[in-house]
């Protein structure tokens, strides 16, 4: 499953069976998280290797988001990881 918090909930679910990949990503920032977020926000972001693309990182600027990268191995520091 990916997801995102926006507002204290869990938004934008997308249920994948398998691994992820920076494809499989950018469709789903592209379908999912873009229509949830608005100008302004920052989406946080751990450091595995998928979300790091630049198609990735122009889906979600374009919209006029941030992009904030968490420490490495750091869970902790993730809000979703609570869910």
């Amino acid at each position: 499953m990916i997801g995102a918090l926006n507002e204290g909930k869990v938004k934008a679910p997308w249920i994948i069976d398998g691994y992820c990949n920076s494809e499989i990503f950018d469709a789903y920032v592209e379908n999912v998280l873009v229509p949830v977020f608005k100008p302004g926000q920052t989406i946080v972001l751990d450091n595995a290797s998928f979300y790091k693309s630049a198609r990735t990182k122009n889906l979600i600027e374009n919209i006029g988001c941030k992009i904030l990268f968490l420490p490495p191995y750091s869970p902790d520091l993730n809000p979703i990881e609570k869910f």
